[in-house]
């Protein structure tokens, strides 16, 4: 396939742009080239674009890496998938070599290269990826429900460390798309009170009309009264969805509380007391992106059991992007999907 289409390309500190590339070809006997269908706006994309950036992307880069397609061409060496088939991509390559990675532990890889970030991603009207990357899926899910599977393979190996049990309290520290799906997967586990944390008055009323059972706000009351007083005495689970909420975290859950630590904010700092963890028997654990449970997230999404597409706010055509993106980064929205052929 030869031509041009249209891009979103980071081209610099704070700038993406859309704007016309080639079409990507097949070159290598393992390529795969991609008709996206459907693209996620994550919480990693808005800090690429952060100034100064939060994580670095590679200059020149397509961004989005939670995307679905469907196989337009493969490499020679390619025969698990053909013209035609549906898949998602797998978005962190781990190198297989590492001593991570012969630990079956590839999440934890030493040398992982990203799609969207070190190599080309999904917003985009086509794109490359190795077929190591792809994983079927099937041709009735719904292209926005199938976006979401990298953000649930994340969030299920966050549920799989909580160990929920049915009718255990959880809070959940942000309301953001990770919160929201966190919160809609234990929800489906059997979690009973499902306490959100917000300081966002959209995403507070947001948060309640998707299922939190109470949304607490900071600002307006201490955390950890309004916890104590709707449990009792403190969460079974707590996630903390934004990444600098460790503190908080302790101060709510009970004694024998798991806590998650899932959100990424690699400038944040905070002071722990060891004996509000040791005394409490509290279990810390972090979790950090999903590549064993990708199979898991493609089976629940395919089998409907939860369902994602009331969490988009923003369905955004290529153009509409960059707008779009710095509405979700000013709080003013939830989850952000790009359609690239709109």
């Amino acid at each position: 396939m030869h031509g041009t289409m249209l891009a979103a390309v980071f081209e610099d500190e704070g700038r993406l742009v859309v704007r016309e590339v080639p079409v990507p070809v097949v070159r290598t006997p393992q390529d795969v080239l991609i008709k996206v269908e459907a693209c996620g706006v994550c919480g990693t994309d808005i800090r690429f674009l952060a100034v100064p950036p939060v994580i670095q992307a590679r200059k020149g880069v397509i961004l989005g890496h939670e995307y679905v397609g469907e196989v337009v061409e493969v490499g020679t060496d390619v025969s698990q998938f053909q013209p035609g088939d549906r898949v998602a991509v797998i978005p962190d390559l781990p190198c297989g070599r590492c001593q991570f990675c012969a630990e079956g532990r590839p999440n934890l890889c030493e040398n992982m290269v990203s799609i969207g970030a070190d190599m080309d991603g999904g917003f985009a009207h086509y794109a490359l990826a190795p077929a190591r990357a792809l994983y079927p899926i099937s041709a009735e899910l719904p292209a926005e429900e199938g976006a979401f599977v990298e953000l649930l393979s994340c969030v299920l190996g966050g549920v799989q460390k909580a160990a929920l049990l049915p009718g255990e309290d959880v809070v959940i520290l942000g309301a953001g798309p990770a919160g929201l799906v966190y919160l809609k997967v234990l929800k489906t586990a059997g979690a009973g009170r499902v306490i959100m944390v917000e300081v966002s008055p959209w995403r507070i009323e947001f948060a309640r009309r998707v299922g939190a059972d109470e949304v607490v706000n900071p600002r307006q009351e201490d955390v950890r009264e309004a916890v104590r007083a709707i449990t009792g005495r403190g969460a079974h689970v707590v996630v903390d969805a934004v990444g600098s909420q460790l503190a908080v975290a302790i101060s709510v859950a009970r004694k024998g509380g798991r806590i998650i630590v899932f959100g990424e904010d690699h400038q944040a700092e905070c002071t722990l007391r060891p004996q509000d963890i040791q005394g409490q028997e509290l279990r810390i654990l972090g979790s950090f992106i999903g590549i064993p449970l990708f199979p898991k997230a493609v089976k629940m999404l395919e089998s409907g059991v939860v369902q994602f597409k009331d969490l988009i706010t923003h369905r955004l055509s290529l153009a509409d992007l960059p707008a779009g993106i710095a509405e979700l980064a000013a709080g003013r929205g939830a989850k952000g999907m790009c359609f690239p052929w709109l």
